[in-house]
C-alpha cells in the first residue's frame, strides 16, 4: 500500500508486471547468443572446459604454447636460398625462428659444424634442446679420412705427402690403374697422369679411379642416399626409402677423355633424371621416382637392381660402425642436449653392379633453386627426418596437459615375458636372461627403448638399417649378427629381435 500510495503521490502510474517476463526473455536470449559465439570462436583452448577449473591463459603463455622455436647457425640471410626448405617445413610444423642469442630455442639447425666456434654455448645447452649434428661427425664426413680408411667398398686412396712411397709402389704394381686427384676440402677432381701429380702436395689425396662405371644411356652417374643417425650409443641408423638422388654426367662417357671432366665428374650442372631419354617414360609418364625409374631401367637390361641396394645398406652400416668410437670420444664434453645427423652417402656403381662409396656429406644440399623438381624430394626428406626425431610431432600441446605415456609407455617396451617369468626376474636380475625384462631395466635403458619405440612409430618412409632390419625372425641369425657388436648395440638388436618375434611389423 505504501508503494502504491507513493506512486500515486508522485503522479506516476504503477509499473505493470506484464513487462517483466519480456525483459527476462531478451536478457536470456542475449546471454545464450554471446555464450555460443564465445564457445565457437572465442575460446580455442579446450583446456578451459575439459579441466576441473577455469585456467587463465596469459597472452605470453599462449604464444609459447602455440609454437616451438628454432635457431639457425650461422645466421641466415633472407637472400640465402640453401635453407629455404628447412625453414619452410619447420614453419609448417608450427615452429618460429628465433635468434641464436635467445637461448630458449628448441631446435638448432646448423648448416656448418657448430661445436668448435660456438664454444661453451653449445656445451651448455639444455636437455630439452636438440641439434642437427653430432660432435665428431667429421670422422665420417672428412673426405681424406674416409677415403684412406681402407674399406673394401672404397677405391684405394693415398694421403699426401705421408703415403707417397706407398702410392708409388701401388702404381708400379698396378700399371693399368689411373688416379684422380681430390682436394681435401672442396670438389676439385681430375684424372692426372703420374708425371703430373705433385706428390708433395699437402691439401689433396689420390684415389684409384673406377674405369668401368655402369651407364644409363651412355651417361655415368652417382647415387645420393639420405641417412639419419638418431643415436650413437647404442647406434641407431635409418635410410630414407622414399626416393634417392640420382645425378648424371652431362656428357656421355664414351669416347672417354680424361681432359673432359663433364664425362666423369658430377658437377652442379648435372643431367637430371627427367632429361635422361630412357628414364623419361618411367619418371614422367608413369609417375616413377628417381630410384624406381632407375630400377626399371636396370631390369630392362635383364639385371636385378636389388643387388645394388643390399650393398648400399651394408656400406652405410659398416662405415658408421667403423667411426662410432671416434664419435663417442668427441661427444664426451657434450653431456646435455640431444643430437641427430642427416647425411648423404654418395656412391657409384660399376658395370658388374658393384657399389663403391665416394664420400659422405654433412649438411647435404637441400636447395631446389637450381633444379626445381627436386623440391619435393627435399621436402619429403626433411618431413620424414623431423618426424623421426620428434621435432615434427603433431602434438604441439602444452606439456602440462599431455602425457607422452599415451604414445610410448612401459608396456610398449616390455618383451621376453616368458623368460622373465621363467627366471623370476621380478625377484632377481642376476641372470643374463633378465637383461631385457622391464623390472630389470635401468632408467637410462628405459629411455633408450622408449626412444626406439617412438622412432618406430614415427619413421614413416625411413628404413631402419641399424640395428639391422629383419625379413623374419626365423631367418635372422641373432648370434652371428651381434657377435662383433658392442654390448649396448647387441642388447638393442636383441630387443628389436624380440619385438619382431611378437609383432612382424617390428622386423
Amino acid at each position: 500500500m505504501q508503494l502504491e500510495n507513493k506512486d500515486m503521490k508522485s503522479g506516476n502510474e504503477p509499473k505493470s508486471t506484464k513487462n517483466v517476463p519480456v525483459r527476462i526473455i531478451l536478457v536470456f536470449l542475449l546471454i545464450t547468443i554471446v555464450t555460443a559465439v564465445l564457445l565457437e570462436f572465442g575460446i580455442p583452448d579446450s583446456r578451459l572446459w575439459k579441466t576441473g577449473k577455469i585456467i587463465e591463459v596469459q597472452p605470453s603463455e599462449a604464444s609459447e604454447i602455440n609454437y616451438y622455436k628454432f635457431a639457425i647457425y650461422p645466421p641466415f640471410k633472407p637472400s640465402d636460398k640453401h635453407l629455404h626448405h628447412v625453414i619452410e617445413i619447420l614453419g609448417q610444423m608450427g615452429y618460429k625462428q628465433t635468434s641464436m642469442n635467445n637461448e630458449n630455442w628448441n631446435l638448432l639447425w646448423a648448416h656448418e659444424y657448430p661445436f668448435l666456434k660456438m664454444g661453451t654455448r653449445i656445451r651448455n645447452i639444455l636437455p630439452r634442446q636438440i641439434v642437427n649434428h653430432f660432435p665428431g661427425i667429421g670422422f665420417i664426413t672428412s673426405k681424406v679420412d674416409l677415403s684412406t680408411a681402407a674399406f673394401p667398398f672404397m677405391p684405394k686412396a693415398f694421403r699426401l705427402p705421408e703415403q707417397q712411397a706407398e702410392f708409388l709402389k701401388f702404381a708400379i704394381d698396378n700399371p693399368d690403374s689411373i688416379f684422380v686427384e681430390k682436394n681435401n676440402k672442396h670438389r676439385s677432381i681430375k684424372i692426372l697422369p703420374l708425371n703430373s701429380i705433385n706428390l708433395n702436395a699437402t691439401d689433396c689425396f689420390l684415389q684409384e679411379y673406377v674405369q668401368n662405371p655402369f651407364l644409363v644411356d651412355g651417361h655415368k652417374f652417382d647415387v645420393g642416399v639420405y641417412v639419419v643417425l638418431t643415436s650413437i650409443e647404442p647406434l641407431t641408423v635409418y635410410m630414407y626409402g622414399g626416393d634417392i638422388l640420382f645425378r648424371y654426367c652431362p656428357e656421355k662417357y664414351y669416347p672417354f677423355d680424361a681432359e673432359n671432366i663433364n664425362k666423369y665428374v658430377i658437377g652442379n650442372d648435372y643431367l637430371p633424371t627427367w632429361e635422361v631419354p630412357s628414364l623419361i617414360k618411367y619418371f614422367e609418364r608413369f609417375g616413377g621416382s628417381m630410384r624406381s625409374s632407375f630400377d626399371a631401367y636396370v631390369r630392362d637390361q635383364f639385371l636385378d637392381p636389388s643387388v645394388i641396394w643390399v650393398q648400399v645398406e651394408e656400406i652405410i652400416r659398416q662405415t658408421i660402425l667403423s667411426k662410432k668410437n671416434n664419435i663417442l670420444k668427441a661427444m664426451q664434453p657434450f653431456k646435455n642436449g640431444k643430437y641427430f645427423e642427416l647425411l648423404r652417402f654418395d656412391l657409384i656403381v660399376d658395370d658388374k653392379l658393384q657399389v663403391y662409396l665416394m664420400e659422405v656429406n654433412m649438411s647435404p644440399n637441400l636447395s631446389s633453386a637450381h633444379f626445381k623438381p627436386n623440391a619435393l624430394l627435399y621436402q619429403q626428406v626433411l618431413y620424414n627426418v623431423l618426424n623421426l626425431v620428434g621435432v615434427g610431432s603433431p602434438l604441439r600441446i602444452d606439456k602440462r596437459f599431455f602425457d607422452y605415456e599415451k604414445i610410448t609407455s612401459d608396456k610398449s617396451i616390455a618383451v621376453n615375458l616368458n623368460d622373465c617369468a621363467k627366471y623370476a626376474c621380478h625377484k632377481s636380475c642376476n641372470k643374463s636372461e633378465c637383461d631385457l625384462c622391464l623390472s630389470c631395466l635401468k632408467a637410462s635403458e628405459v629411455s633408450i627403448l622408449k626412444t626406439a619405440h617412438y622412432e618406430h612409430l614415427h619413421k614413416m618412409e625411413m628404413k631402419r638399417i641399424f640395428p639391422k632390419a629383419m625379413v623374419s625372425p626365423d631367418y635372422f641369425n641373432l648370434q652371428v649378427e651381434i657377435q662383433n657388436l658392442s654390448t649396448r648395440d647387441g642388447w638393442l638388436t636383441r630387443w628389436f629381435y624380440k619385438k619382431c618375434k611378437d609383432e612382424r611389423s617390428w622386423c
